[in-house]
C-alpha cells in the first residue's frame, strides 16, 4: 500500500508473509488467498475497503481466515463457501457491470444490448437485490435475447435474496429469470459470469453456479 520511498513501507513484510503462507501445509485446499498486513483472507471473501490504509483488504462478512505471527502461519477457520471449478481456457469479455441508482431506467441496458452487444449483465442492485421499475423494460429485453442478468448488491456487506415481491423487487426479478449472486460483490460476480459463459450459456447451469 506504500511505496519504498514512504515511511512505513509495507511491501517487504507483505511479500515475506505471502511466501510463508504459500509454503505452509496449512494453506493446502484453501484456494486463492490474499495476504497483507499479516492477515490471511480468502480471495472469494475479501475486498478492498480503503484507498490507502495498510489494513484495506478485509473480509467484511466473515473476518480473516488467519494471521501470520512472527513467521508462524495460523489459520482460525476454513473458507465459507463450496469451491466451484469451471474448466475453461478462455473467458467472455463482453460482460458488463452496472451500479443501480434511484430513478434509473433502461437506457444503459439498451446501450449494452444494442450497441455493445453484451453477452452478460451484472447489476449491483439496491439493498437485498431490487431495482427501480423503469429498469424492467431493459431487463426483460436482455432476458428475451438470452442474455443472463445477475443480481448482487451495491451494499458492502450482506447477501442478496428474492425477498420483495413488488415490481422491481428481487422476487419479481427472479421470477422473470434473473440470477442471484448471494455473497459476491459486483466485480467478482462479473468475473464468475465471464468464466461461466465460456463454458456454458444455459440459465440452469448459471443459476446452479451462482446460487448453489
Amino acid at each position: 500500500m506504500k511505496s519504498s520511498s514512504e515511511l512505513g513501507f509495507d511491501g517487504i513484510n507483505n511479500l515475506v508473509s505471502s511466501i510463508l503462507v504459500a509454503k505452509s501445509p496449512k494453506a493446502v485446499g484453501k484456494g486463492c488467498l490474499v495476504v497483507m498486513n499479516d492477515q490471511i483472507n480468502a480471495a472469494s471473501e475479501v475486498t478492498k475497503t480503503n484507498t490507502l490504509s495498510l489494513e484495506t483488504f478485509k473480509s467484511i462478512d466473515y473476518g480473516p481466515l488467519g494471521i501470520v505471527d512472527n513467521k508462524e502461519v495460523i489459520f482460525y477457520r476454513t473458507v465459507n463457501y463450496t469451491k466451484k471449478h469451471v474448466n475453461v481456457s478462455t473467458f467472455v469479455d463482453r460482460v458488463h457491470l452496472l451500479k443501480v441508482y434511484a430513478g434509473m431506467d433502461s437506457s444503459l441496458i439498451n446501450v449494452l444490448i444494442d450497441q455493445l452487444h453484451t453477452e452478460g449483465i451484472v447489476l449491483e442492485a439496491l439493498g437485498r437485490g431490487n431495482v427501480p421499475p423503469a429498469m424492467l423494460e431493459g431487463i426483460k429485453k436482455a432476458l428475451a435475447k438470452n442474455i443472463p442478468v445477475v443480481l448482487c448488491s451495491r451494499c458492502p456487506s450482506g447477501r442478496v435474496l428474492d425477498t420483495y415481491g413488488y415490481v422491481g423487487g428481487g422476487k419479481h426479478l427472479t421470477d422473470l429469470g434473473c440470477i442471484l449472486a448471494p455473497n459476491l460483490n459486483g466485480q467478482k460476480a462479473r468475473i464468475l459470469l465471464m468464466i461461466a459463459l465460456a463454458c456454458r450459456k444455459d440459465r440452469n447451469y448459471l443459476k446452479m453456479l451462482f446460487e448453489k
